[in-house]
């Protein structure tokens, strides 16, 4: 919704973000009402613009206004319906503000911020609304939060065009991490499903009836991608001294600061969703990421190390793979077997979550992880805070 400029001011009001059932053209409607009487306040006039549209606002007194306090950033309004009689208070302000005053809880305040920040991402700041009831038993009053209303008042009409001009581009990843990225992406993949066809006992059984050395190209197939894999590691591991950028950095991998250490905690109890807090703003990956990034590279290479071990069965003699037929005379063969198909139900359950967590990222926090892996960069918020800038 735009209203009208007041000389060069222009406003913008975004779509009211409810809490508890209200719906949205209550919202604005109480936003309006705890507007004072005669207001020339643009943001104002623009609540009583739209709140007009929806409902006849001539239908409200107004019985009494604490205009905004600049500690407590609020202000209260007490309204009564001249229909009905009723009365009530209404308090509008700064989103904290109200939440504080509504004794929010902590998912409420959580969401309520994290919807707001999304917002602010447009130049959008959140204006609070509660509705109050009193005076209780106890003589205090009681407070519930309605939801907010994004406002943006600009001194002249501005386009998208003019919106980079609040971001800044970071490159993070160049084009050979991106490739790499994305072919181990199809090597493993390819690696899980001809694996999991050659341990299916029924389909080698199936494989009589038809081509008699369908294992054979399966098992063809899983050679040709494990030593693609090994060949990408090789790669990668070279890329970890000889990065381009530091967010590609061997040291990028590890939380070796005693700052880090202490991100890992709140990121993993955000992502538990065991607290509700903003996390700390990482343009790489955050601490957490680098431990199970760091943790699924270890993996892939015990992956290949046991596939090595059951390859060098078939040659125990030959030059290289016969280094690696030590492990199979330790634990078996057998359990070098188990290993290994262990590490490809590991895969398979961490690529879900790391799509999960990607698209989070971008969703909820507006993080850009998943342009990034394709685009190279990521356009930051001016004035964030990045742990690793």
């Amino acid at each position: 919704m735009n209203a009208p400029a007041k000389g060069d001011i222009h406003v913008s009001l975004g779509t009211p973000f409810t809490f508890g059932g209200e719906k949205k053209r209550d919202l604005l409607v109480a936003a309006a009402l705890a507007a004072p009487a005669g207001t020339n306040d643009p943001v104002d006039l623009a609540l009583l613009s739209a709140a007009s549209r929806q409902e006849d606002l001539r239908h409200y007194q107004q019985l009494s206004y604490t205009s905004h306090d600049p500690q407590f950033k609020r202000s209260i309004t007490r309204i009564r319906h001249l229909d009905t009689g009723r009365e009530q208070m209404i308090a509008r302000g700064n989103l904290e503000s109200i939440l504080y005053l509504c004794r929010a809880d902590e998912s409420t305040r959580y969401r309520a911020s994290m919807e707001a920040d999304r917002h602010e991402a447009d130049d959008f700041r959140a204006v609070g609304v509660a509705h109050g009831f009193g005076p209780q038993p106890d003589g205090g009053e009681q407070w519930e939060f309605l939801g907010f209303i994004p406002v943006k008042a600009t001194r002249s009409k501005t386009s998208r065009k003019e919106a980079p001009n609040e971001y800044r581009y970071v490159v993070v990843w160049d084009w050979q991490l991106r490739f790499l990225h994305w072919a181990a992406f199809a090597t493993i993949l390819t690696l899980c499903l001809s694996g999991w066809l050659i341990g299916s006992a029924r389909l080698t059984y199936a494989g009589t009836t038809g081509d008699p050395y369908f294992i054979g190209y399966l098992r063809l197939v899983h050679f040709i991608a494990g030593w693609l894999l090994v060949s990408m590691g090789i790669l990668r591991i070279a890329g970890l001294f000889l990065a381009s950028t530091k967010y590609q950095h061997w040291r990028a991998l590890f939380p070796i600061s005693l700052k880090d250490l202490k991100n890992l905690y709140r990121v993993g109890r955000n992502y538990l969703l065991c607290i509700f807090e903003h996390g700390p703003h990482y343009i790489g990956h955050n601490p957490l990421q680098q431990v199970a990034y760091t943790g699924i590279y270890l993996i892939a290479l015990l992956a290949i190390l046991t596939g090595f071990c059951l390859y060098s069965a078939y040659d125990a003699n030959h030059w290289l793979f016969g280094y690696f037929f030590w492990l199979n005379d330790l634990i078996g063969i057998q359990y070098v077997r188990l290993i290994h198909l262990f590490m490809l139900w590991i895969f398979l359950a961490f690529i879900p979550i790391h799509v999960y967590l990607a698209i989070r990222a971008d969703t909820v926090e507006r993080e850009g992880a998943i342009s990034s892996i394709f685009s190279g960069g990521r356009w930051c918020r001016k004035g964030t805070r990045f742990e690793d800038d």
